[in-house]
């Protein structure tokens, strides 16, 4: 491990969820815990950065964590503030290319799974017959799910697309999209899903949401640390002062990380942030 030797505290902290600070069953150990609320006691800005929507947390995080974490959504589509930073950021796909996309998705697999994000708790879809899948893999319930035709008249900030080879379809979307929209393909640790290719707004990215939480209070991405595993955390860890990888990260994340610490299922955020305190 090459963990930071810290001279000053970070201006902020921003952290990867799935791999890198909960485990591999998707757990928050109690080492992991206890180091991000020793932060928070510190007033140090706590920001989970994720692809994730929001309906997860409740059953990940404590209360005690969500009142004080920030959070960036959905590979940054929504940015939260919550003390010691505030402000609510919401990054909408247009209509037109969001129906163009889908039909694009459709012809290339007529069996692929798309699912239309709201704000991070409602969404559309088109596979509601797969219901015990669509429940694991959503946390969700059923009064948060309806048609995609009413998913894309609500102003909708993320597509995700999945049961599918990916990489071809990402490649497609690029080449007609690419100047409209930022397309991220993420690996989920969960066993009971595919990886899925996450599309979003053009500046709706870890790093510029990150921007809008901190520059307010005068917090520079520069200041920050960031932890991070999935190639959907590149951008964030290039943007970053503080860039930290994890031991199970992929070599694409290491090679643009000065320090690397544990893996996720090994305490790897908390010995870090641990060493702030020493």
């Amino acid at each position: 491990m090459n963990i930071p030797k810290f001279t000053r505290i970070p201006g902020a902290i921003a952290i990867d969820l799935d791999g890198t600070l909960v485990n591999s069953q998707t757990k928050l150990s109690e080492r992991n815990y206890y180091a991000l609320q020793r932060c928070i006691e510190r007033g140090i800005p706590i920001i989970i950065a994720t692809s994730r929507p929001a309906r997860i947390f409740n059953r990940i995080f404590p209360s005690s964590l969500t009142e004080h974490c920030s959070f960036v959504l959905m590979s940054g589509a929504i940015a939260v503030g919550k003390s010691p930073l505030n402000g609510y950021f919401k990054e909408t796909l247009p209509e037109k290319i969001i129906r163009d996309i889908i039909n694009t998705a459709i012809e290339y697999d007529p069996n692929v799974h798309i699912t239309i994000e709201i704000e991070g708790y409602e969404f559309g879809t088109n596979w509601k017959w797969d219901k015990e899948t669509l429940w694991q893999r959503n946390s969700a319930t059923p009064e948060m799910v309806f048609s995609l035709e009413e998913a894309i008249s609500r102003k909708p900030c993320k597509i995700a697309l999945g049961n599918t080879n990916i990489l071809p379809l990402a490649e497609i979307l690029e080449n007609q999209f690419g100047k409209n929209i930022s397309i991220v393909g993420g690996k989920f640790v969960s066993a009971l899903v595919n990886p899925l290719l996450n599309i979003t707004a053009k500046n709706a990215t870890k790093p510029e949401a990150l921007k809008k939480l901190l520059t307010p209070h005068g917090i520079t991405l520069g200041e920050t640390m960031a932890f991070g595993d999935d190639l959907a955390d590149l951008e964030m860890l290039q943007a970053c002062g503080v860039p930290v990888a994890m031991a199970n990260a992929f070599p694409e994340i290491k090679s643009v990380c000065a320090y690397d610490t544990a893996s996720n299922d090994d305490d790897g955020v908390g010995r870090v942030l641990e060493q702030m305190f020493v």
